[in-house]
This record gives structure tokens, sequence and C-alpha cells, in this order.
């Protein structure tokens, strides 16, 4: 049995697919991306692998999505990245358009606008 074909993608979406991965430095490299709490050689190596890589900016979106702190990508460390999506930008609440710093990437609303609501459908099921 042979195995299916792997196509690399010039153009990478903001979709589901992730074939981007194909293209990255350590899709191809021998040095551990993942290197032990204290290996500082390691954690240089393997920045140096992602220094040059054309998809970091899609591998540090997809790393912050999916709230992955492990090991190096895009150049940093795990807490690195935790720092960097904690610097989140200010955002009108959908409800009440008052500026509220979001605690998630999809929360639309400020928090006592999000209580309200759900109240409202807790008193709605309840029915």
């Amino acid at each position: 049995m042979t195995a299916p074909a792997i196509t690399r993608t010039t153009r990478y979406p903001d979709t589901p697919d992730r074939s981007w991965r194909l293209d990255g430095n350590c899709a191809t490299s021998s040095i551990n991306m993942h290197p032990d709490d204290g290996d500082h050689t390691g954690e240089q190596a393997a920045k140096k692998v992602c220094a040059s890589c054309p998809v970091a900016a899609h591998c540090l979106a997809e790393s912050i999505a999916l709230r992955d702190w492990h090991g190096i990508r895009a150049a940093l460390t795990g807490p690195e990245r935790r720092n960097l999506a904690s610097q989140r930008q200010a955002r009108r609440c959908a409800r009440c358009h008052d500026l509220f710093v979001p605690r998630l990437t999809t929360q639309i609303r400020c928090r006592p606008c999000a209580r309200t609501n759900d109240t409202r459908s807790r008193r709605r099921n309840r029915r």
C-alpha cells in the first residue's frame, strides 16, 4: 500500500487547512523543537530553526489560538508566547458599546452584558 501524496500550497488561507506546516523549517530539521526545561542550548538551536521560517506568522497565530504553550514555535518559548497573547487590544461591547479587554479571542460582550444575557437565557429555559 502506498502512502498518499502530500502536496504543498503556496497560499495559506485562514481555514482549518494546515498544509502550511509542510513549508516550515521544523518539518525538515532534525533539531528537537521541544527541549527540556533548562536546556538553553537546545532552546537556542530551536530558535535558530524558526528564525528564518517562512510560515512563522501562521505558527504563532495557531499557537496562540490553540493556547499551546509548549516547545518553541515562531522562535518564541511558551512563556514568551503566553505573555504576547495576554497583551490584548480593547474592544467595544456588542451590546452596550463600552470598551473592555476580552479574556477570550471570541468574546464579544463585556462581563456585565454577558451575565445579563446568561440570566435571561436561564429564565427562558425554566419556562
